[in-house]
């Protein structure tokens, strides 16, 4: 934290005491479904330290569930919101509506989770209007958009990082950052039973085509292609998807019937059906580290453009692996195929690889076990969550 900063707000006068509020307001925004959990975990979290407290905010319907009087819900459009133009519009009227309401609510802190070009915009809202922001999952600038890191210094107090490594990164270039754990970590498996359960084959092959539209428009059709092969080179092999919500369930479902295979689709059942399944097809991201909780052998795709990647991507990728578990790993410990384009044979024919291959799938199975296992061990001492909230508690004014 920046000299000066701490000792300012820590002799301020509470706002939620100038408005006669019993308990502090924290305004909390995420874009996209994945910090929608992460919002809800974290106000579960901040109800245990202050049972008073009041939350609004930008979330989809966990945080809604959680207890957050929400504004707007970025996760129910279909476009992918970040870099969208169409959607331009819709967030420079959040934006200005959110200034408004830190003008008026003056929380005792802003906590933006994940997208950062939405919600760096949203940290300098905050920190004009002199309020502490402590920013929940670090901008992956070590990736790509290096230059950003400016942005991330001038307008958090806190950097909550989320992969080991990143804590490191971000103090060595002036931000105050801290590793509170990965979340996936975090929640514990239910333990129930699906009703009514998923299929029984000889090989079970799970699809996480992605949460947004445009992910599942682009990789779904690869992943459709590669189990059509394998399930003809193997007959009993069985499938099931899993889909981020009701509108993405109803996507996969109407690609999947346009390609004849037969698929058991689920909403909300992502980790049971990782437990039930021996091999993962999954699109890049947060996903690919749930599975490999689970130690469950995956090949991981990111399907764009070529003329795209050409043009700019192979410019902007600053590590050597594209995929979080292989770039955790410093190796190809899945396969991935990123950028995909053009054929999908390269695809298919390393699934069928491993499909033919149980020795194959072990030695990943067991090397994806000794990646996460630390992570896991550093989750189970003391929850992401929580972690989190001792941060913000950090920047609280004194007397709330």
């Amino acid at each position: 934290m920046r000299p000066g900063v701490v000792g300012s707000r820590a002799n301020a006068v509470s706002p939620c005491r100038e408005l006669g509020i019993d308990g502090p307001t924290f305004f909390l925004c995420a874009a996209e479904h994945s910090g929608d959990a992460l919002g809800a975990s974290l106000i579960e979290a901040l109800r245990s330290s202050f049972p008073k407290a009041r939350f609004i905010g930008v979330g989809g319907p966990k945080m809604t569930k959680a207890g957050c009087r929400i504004l707007a819900d970025p996760t129910r459009h279909s476009a992918m919101l970040l870099g969208a133009a169409r959607q331009v519009g819709f967030w420079l009227r959040l934006l200005k509506e959110i200034r408004r309401q830190l003008e008026t609510e003056r929380p005792a802190v802003v906590i933006p989770i994940d997208s950062p070009p939405v919600n760096l915009r949203v940290a300098r809202a905050a920190r004009d209007l002199k309020i502490p922001v402590c920013y929940y999952v670090a901008p992956q600038l070590w990736a790509w958009a290096p230059w950003r890191i400016n942005k991330v210094r001038a307008r958090t107090d806190t950097l909550c990082c989320v992969l080991p490594f990143e804590e490191e990164y971000f103090r060595n270039r002036g931000v105050n950052a801290v590793y509170v754990g990965h979340p996936i970590f975090e929640s514990k498996p239910s333990g129930d039973v699906l009703t009514p359960p998923l299929p029984t084959g000889n090989i079970k092959i799970a699809l996480f085509p992605g949460s947004r539209r445009s992910e599942i428009d682009a990789n779904l059709p690869v992943m459709l292609r590669s189990i059509i092969v394998a399930q003809g080179r193997h007959p009993g092999t069985v499938f099931a998807a899993a889909a981020a919500d009701s509108d993405r369930l109803w996507q996969i479902r109407q690609e999947a019937r346009k390609a004849s295979v037969k698929i058991d689709i689920r909403a909300g059942c992502a980790d049971d059906i990782i437990r039930w399944a021996d091999l993962v097809l999954t699109v890049s991201g947060t996903a690919t580290l749930q599975i490999a909780r689970y130690h469950k052998p995956m090949i991981i795709i990111y399907a764009v453009a070529g003329w795209k990647w050409n043009l700019a991507g192979r410019y902007l990728i600053q590590t050597k692996y594209m995929s979080l578990v292989n770039i955790l790993a410093n190796r190809e410990l899945t396969p991935e195929f990123m950028p995909f384009y053009g054929s999908p044979d390269p695809v298919v024919n390393r699934l069928l690889d491993l499909i033919a291959h149980a020795s194959q799938r072990q030695e990943i199975s067991r090397q994806l076990s000794e990646l996460t296992s630390p992570m896991l061990t550093f989750a189970k001492a003391r929850s992401p969550s929580k972690r989190v909230v001792d941060e913000i508690r950090k920047l609280m004014p004194r007397g709330t």
